[in-house]
């Protein structure tokens, strides 16, 4: 099937970091499913949406995609919360889907979330006999002609209404430049996952662009102490950071380390600066830090690490592989409690080349215990003792939430 695209221009350009969070809304093509208009003396639905790819496998009628008005405001199946006017009806039937190829492209350093308002419909709803029916929300960029799926988030119907939208939303953390899809054309897609006999209901098609802003992390770089470069090379202690190490006596599981110049077999080529951590490979090792920042209702987060792993002292990569965990946590009564975590095998990894390796935190809600607390950031060893990993450059990028576009006036 033949793909366009929707020529839309984003006229504001702006830094990847900016000095305060910055977020922006992209536009979508036909958002509210308000063209083509439908008659209200008419049928009430039309089995076309302006703007959009629709995948109809009634090919002939179309009866799987299109638009439909909604009804007034005393029947029972109205979508009280509606934008606009009118709405999208999507066939339950995985092969049915309404995609776009907007006139935006996926810039490095941002975030990006696509938001939609479902519902089910009250005579046809998808269903939820298990397994049920789902929907999937996209992000896809094009290869070329093709689109090929990036992230995506699976609705299920359970819950769901025919009266009262609600918002679902697919998340496409920071893009770095190596990504496949960095500057290549953003495409959105609702796209049926279940079997034929019910209906979607879609609404209010929301795409933004977030910024990150740097949040500041102490001793981030592992620069302090200095190490003296005539003595050991390696000092058993760090400044802004707790360090949890098993040798309570000598601490010789967690500290800083100079980096060796460029030429040595093991100098860290990509190193910040001139200094590195060093963090034992068994579990109870840690180094963790309570920032001053707290956690933002409606912002979502990104700890960011470089990692490697001794020359001499390699954790261990034959199974059970040796890992170290990457978290972000809050405090409850003084003490810490994960929220999310990445694990990192060190397997693969190199003594010489650093590899990032990031744990993402999703859009903070109000519910959420860790809400307006401070944010603490913890590297943790998970492993057996006599490894040692090798870290820096600790980042933390905090993404912001646009600001909802004013409602669309019923006329």
């Amino acid at each position: 099937m033949r793909r366009y695209a929707i020529c839309l221009s984003v006229l504001l350009q702006l830094p990847l970091w900016a000095a305060a969070p910055v977020s922006i809304s992209l536009p979508v093509a036909n958002a509210s499913f308000e063209a083509p208009v439908v008659d209200p003396n008419g049928f009430g639905a039309w089995p076309v949406a302006d703007g959009w790819l629709e995948v109809d496998l009634d090919t002939a009628a179309s009866s799987n995609t299109g638009v439909f008005l909604n009804t007034p405001a005393d029947s029972p199946d109205r979508m009280v919360n509606a934008e606009g006017k009118q709405l999208a009806f999507l066939g339950s039937q995985r092969g049915n889907a309404l995609e776009q190829d907007l006139g935006s492209s996926y810039r490095v350093g941002c975030d990006y979330r696509l938001t939609v308002g479902v519902g089910i419909s009250a005579r046809f709803p998808p269903s939820m006999a298990s397994p049920a029916d789902t929907l999937e929300l996209v992000l896809y960029y094009l290869d070329g002609n093709e689109p090929k799926d990036i992230v995506h988030q699976t609705v299920e119907p359970n819950g769901l209404s025919s009266t009262q939208l609600q918002d679902f939303t697919a998340v496409l953390p920071t893009v770095r430049a190596e990504d496949a899809w960095a500057g290549k054309t953003i495409g959105v897609a609702l796209r049926a996952a279940g079997n034929p006999g019910g209906f979607w209901d879609l609404d209010n098609v929301r795409l933004t662009e977030s910024m990150p802003v740097s949040i500041p992390v102490e001793n981030a770089s592992f620069e302090s102490p200095a190490v003296d470069p005539n003595g050991f090379g390696a000092w058993p202690f760090m400044e802004g950071w707790l360090e949890l190490d098993l040798d309570a006596a000598a601490s010789s599981n967690t500290g800083v380390f100079l980096n060796t110049p460029v030429g040595n077999p093991d100098c860290l080529v990509n190193a910040d600066a001139n200094q590195l951590a060093f963090l034992g490979s068994q579990q109870g090792n840690a180094l963790e830090q309570d920032l001053a920042a707290v956690y933002q209702i409606g912002c979502s987060y990104r700890l960011t690490v470089a990692v490697g792993v001794s020359a001499r002292f390699p954790p261990s990569p034959i199974v059970p592989v040796d890992t170290m965990e990457i978290v972000l946590y809050y405090r409850a009564d003084d003490k810490p409690v994960d929220i999310v975590h990445q694990t990192v095998e060190a397997k693969g990894l190199s003594s010489t080349q650093l590899h990032e390796f990031s744990v993402y935190l999703a859009m903070v809600q109000a519910s959420d215990a860790w809400a307006g607390k401070n944010i603490g950031v913890a590297i943790r060893a998970a492993g057996a003792a006599g490894g040692f990993w090798d870290l820096d450059n600790i980042r933390l990028a905090e993404s912001p939430l646009a600001v909802p576009p004013a409602p669309r006036t019923q006329e």
